[in-house]
């Protein structure tokens, strides 16, 4: 558990992606990973303090939660600011539909972030992939995907999601 959020930590995270692409092996099924960042959260915290950056970063962790519904899937604070989601059986259609929900929820919360280029409140950018298991596809890729993904939504405006 992290800590401060009260969901998954990193390490939960990895051993978590671990074990549900080596059961794709297995069931021939799809994965899915959703990683989203807080945009602008430096100058968030630079502005506001640790104190109400932590408090937001909680925020966004029950958001998380709230947003996936079945036990199998997994909401993990990835480090820092940046949040990760593993939907085993899900496809990208559905990936989408759930990163959609987090990102408007996200919105919804209506934490003010004056320092944002963005919005008036806090916002999120994210990627998403779906993998079916391969022999040449390792979990560094898997997550390297994601991140691409990330960037991209970063680089195109944030706020949204790339995939």
């Amino acid at each position: 558990m992290d800590s401060l959020t009260g969901i998954a930590n990193r390490r939960c995270f990895d051993a978590t992606l671990e074990h549900e692409y080596s059961r794709l092996r297995r069931s021939k099924s799809k994965l899915s990973v959703i990683l989203l960042d807080i945009d602008h959260f430096k100058e968030y915290n630079d502005y506001y303090g640790h104190v109400m950056g932590d408090d937001c970063l909680r925020q966004v962790g029950k958001v998380l939660t709230s947003c996936i519904s079945r036990s199998v899937d997994l909401a993990a604070r990835y480090g820092g600011e940046e949040f990760a989601c593993i939907l085993p059986d899900t496809d990208i259609h559905g990936a989408v539909k759930i990163a959609e929900r987090i990102r408007q929820r996200i919105q919804d919360l209506k934490i003010e972030h004056k320092k944002s280029s963005v919005s008036e409140f806090v916002t999120a950018s994210f990627g998403v992939i779906t993998v079916r298991y391969s022999p040449k596809v390792s979990l560094a890729d898997i997550v390297a995907m994601a991140d691409k993904l990330l960037y991209k939504a970063k680089v195109s405006g944030r706020n949204r999601i790339e995939f």
